[in-house]
């Protein structure tokens, strides 16, 4: 007489089978974590356009309903609520928050970019990017800056009172000269090697031209010249208001992170699972997925100031390495120009 046959708990299912398939609704740019469990219909959004940081995520997601740290059915900090707008918009209505204009301000700039975040997500790479995008490469004062990171402070440390988050401290730059992080050869042989394939040629390109991320997201083909191995990246507004791009000389490795072919296998050079790069988060996670693990605490950005500072310590003219990065304020290059106690002792040995 054989055994009675029991169903499988969710448990034991999730190992043979995932509970939740990863895909886009129609409509809608991010991905969704769908499936079923214990009878309810669930659509949870993952928050992000990168597919395969949406698989890890849903893995995630799934991993806590089964040990009961989400409560299906139950209105959680995992959805609409809990985007960076919807808390702003708490926040502004806080009777603890100052209603003034420059305050509205703020937070509306904060919200620009943030928006479609979720708050619990938002880490310190996060907002050394948005520092980087928004104030850095315009040039702004370290006093803007300051006001800046201290409504983004009182807004998440507003989402932590919640709930909705654990607190984060968020490191400020002093008044005063802006320095610069840069990668050490070290470093970057530590990072590279495990790196998403797509991601390694992508910071390849970004470490050899000294691109923006969005620039080099945006590229097309038809900006590259491989005859003359030049690249025309972004536009940017200089100082007289009106609108340039560049051109930029690709050495050996930048031009190698190009993948050349007759005809182009896409519009874009530079794709993520054959898909184009849609966001900075994309590129920041899979950078982090292995800095975080290093324990080195520095952005993609890097990239493009370790381009300058390499530059600059090789005796490039400022007014060339501002041509390069499309500055059109030589200030914007000094903070490239870092000195060592090596730079100054070969300076004075250089008098003898």
């Amino acid at each position: 007489m054989g055994q009675p046959h029991s169903s499988p708990s969710p448990t034991a299912r999730s190992v043979t089978m995932p509970l939740f398939k990863v895909k886009k609704i129609s409509g809608r740019k991010m991905y969704h974590a769908i499936g079923s469990f214990q009878g309810l219909r669930v659509r949870h959004t993952l928050g992000t356009h990168d597919y395969v940081h949406a698989k890890d995520l849903c893995a995630e997601f799934e991993a806590k309903v089964l040990s009961g740290a989400i409560k299906l059915g139950a209105k959680n900090t995992h959805g609409a609520q809990n985007k960076f707008k919807s808390v702003a918009r708490r926040y502004l209505k806080s009777p603890h928050t100052g209603s003034s204009k420059s305050t509205v301000d703020y937070v509306m700039r904060l919200t620009d970019y943030f928006g479609d975040y979720q708050v619990n997500k938002i880490d310190l790479n996060d907002i050394e990017e948005y520092v980087e995008e928004v104030h850095v490469n315009k040039g702004n004062a370290n006093s803007t800056i300051r006001r800046d990171l201290n409504q983004l402070q009182g807004l998440l440390n507003f989402a932590a009172s919640l709930g909705l988050r654990e607190h984060i401290k968020i490191k400020k730059p002093r008044e005063g000269k802006h320095k610069t992080d840069t990668l050490s050869v070290e470093e970057i042989d530590l990072i590279f090697p495990d790196l998403h394939p797509d991601v390694r040629r992508l910071c390849t390109f970004l470490l050899h031209t000294g691109a923006r991320p969005i620039e080099a997201m945006r590229l097309t083909y038809t900006a590259v010249d491989f005859t003359n191995s030049t690249v025309v990246l972004g536009s940017y507004k200089g100082a007289d208001g009106e609108l340039r791009e560049r051109r930029v000389p690709l050495n050996d490795k930048a031009l190698a992170s190009i993948p050349k072919s007759d005809p182009p296998p896409s519009l874009y050079p530079f794709l993520l699972e054959g898909r184009p790069f849609e966001t900075n988060k994309q590129i920041g996670y899979h950078w982090r997925k292995v800095t975080d693990k290093l324990k080195i605490n520095k952005s993609p950005y890097t990239l493009r100031h370790t381009f300058a500072t390499r530059l600059a310590r090789n005796g490039v003219p400022p007014k060339v390495i501002a041509d390069l990065l499309g500055h059109s304020d030589l200030k914007m290059v000094m903070r490239y120009m870092n000195t060592t106690y090596e730079d100054h002792k070969a300076a004075v040995m250089s008098l003898s």
